[in-house]
């Protein structure tokens, strides 16, 4: 990578965290090309250099989220066998999303538009996704779940994983702590189903 190319990806990197402060503070809707650019040292129009639009830093911000997740999970994770891993990556998703409510909000409730070729449906998987998918083939290799149920028992968790932190976030519903039980209980239910 020579120096321009280092200088390119380091101001880029400066409006990302901009943006990503922002919505942080205050929201997605509240994230404007001119706050980023002065929050970045630059000015506003200088981010046109760098993104399409506005979603399209919101896309490399997204990217930026799903990797701090998958961080804050690893670094949470405790238990060696694998389904009890499973059971910790489930309520520790939900802890980190929980906490980090703008970042959900951004990532999978807000209306961005179709995204760019690397997070276009079916070509991004983030680390996390990685993370589950490899614990779940364990459980098969170890004859704990059929291998052919991996992919419903990860739609089954993302989408019910996803609903409760929507609830959660939306209405706040119940406890965090009984949610996280519950997300516990439901994963285990899975994998249980998982072996017929």
């Amino acid at each position: 990578m020579n120096k321009k190319e280092i200088q390119r990806k380091r101001t880029k990197k400066y409006f990302i965290d901009a943006a990503k402060e922002i919505i942080e503070k205050k929201g997605v809707k509240n994230v404007t090309a001119r706050e980023v650019g002065k929050k970045a040292g630059y000015s506003y129009a200088t981010i046109y250099n760098y993104f399409d639009d506005l979603n399209d830093l919101f896309f490399c911000c997204i990217d930026d989220y799903m990797e701090s997740c998958y961080e804050y999970i690893l670094s949470n994770l405790e238990s060696k066998d694998p389904v009890k891993r499973i059971t910790e990556m489930g309520s520790l998703y939900f802890n980190y999303f929980s906490n980090n409510p703008n970042q959900f909000n951004l990532i999978f409730t807000e209306e961005l538009g179709k995204p760019k070729e690397k997070l276009d449906k079916g070509k991004y998987i983030p680390s996390v996704g990685f993370m589950l998918n490899d614990a779940l083939n364990l459980c098969s290799d170890k004859g704990i779940i059929k291998k052919e149920n991996i992919q419903i028992i990860t739609d089954l968790m993302v989408n019910f994983i996803h609903g409760k932190l929507l609830f959660f976030i939306k209405r706040e519903a119940k406890d965090l702590d009984i949610i996280k039980k519950n997300i516990e209980s439901e994963i285990l239910f899975l994998i249980k189903k998982g072996e017929n």
